[in-house]
């Protein structure tokens, strides 16, 4: 129970690190985003029951993401989206187990919660997307990518959570809130207006994110289908 408790201790302590750091020296997060993936890495590694090494290897995805989005965002654009969309592939997959559990029945996709919110997201990437492709204009098919996936693995996480008890799912459904905010907020700041509290912000909220994608991986197995159906 000792190490399990340190592994929170020492994620809590390297984010607050990164968190400092986009504040008071900018330039210098580029050395303290890692600790923080490698410190989700040991919390799984420690605390899952049930382990799948895939999820380290999404977790070394969004590392090598991570550095190459601090070292230069533009000149690393191709790259880095190429590796997102791979990413949210990845978790998607991760999350096929979840489907199994809560089945995917076209009763429960249609469902107007799903239908209202993924309309919602769908309308709020494209409206970004717009604004930002004036910088990006040689780039549109990686930019289409990034946002298909992106898509998808927002619609299976709120899909995931509308059918599942979501004393487990709730994790999931923060997770993919935050990256939501995270990609629409990190666009922004760097394709079309920048301000100071733009990074405290991505910074923040993506440490979150990963933190409560990788609790509800930790406790996947325990997840339970909700009887309910939703109208």
């Amino acid at each position: 129970m000792k190490i399990k408790r340190f592994t929170y201790y020492l994620f809590y302590s390297a984010a607050i690190a990164a968190v400092l750091a986009v504040i008071f020296a900018n330039s210098a997060l580029v050395y303290f985003k890692p600790p923080v993936i490698l410190s989700l890495s040991f919390l799984y590694v420690v605390n899952a029951e049930k382990k799948n090494y895939l999820v380290l290897f999404s977790l070394l995805l969004i590392l090598t993401c991570e550095i190459l989005f601090l070292q230069d965002y533009l000149g690393n654009f191709v790259m880095l989206h190429i590796l997102l969309s791979t990413y949210y592939c990845l978790n998607i997959m991760l999350l096929w187990k979840s489907l199994q559990v809560v089945k995917v029945r076209l009763k429960k996709v249609f469902t107007l919660q799903l239908i209202i919110s993924m309309a919602l997201v769908t309308y709020i990437l494209f409206s970004v997307a717009e604004l930002i492709l004036p910088r990006v204009t040689g780039h549109l098919n990686v930019l289409v990518m990034l946002i298909f996936s992106f898509a998808l693995f927002i619609g299976v996480c709120y899909y995931i959570y509308l059918n599942s008890r979501t004393v487990i799912s709730y994790s999931l459904m923060i997770a993919a809130s935050s990256f939501l905010i995270v990609n629409i907020v990190t666009s922004l700041n760097r394709l079309y207006i920048s301000l100071e509290i733009f990074p405290v912000i991505t910074t923040t909220l993506q440490m979150v994110g990963q933190f409560f994608l990788i609790k509800f991986f930790i406790d996947q197995h325990k997840l339970m289908p909700n009887k309910e159906d939703y109208f």
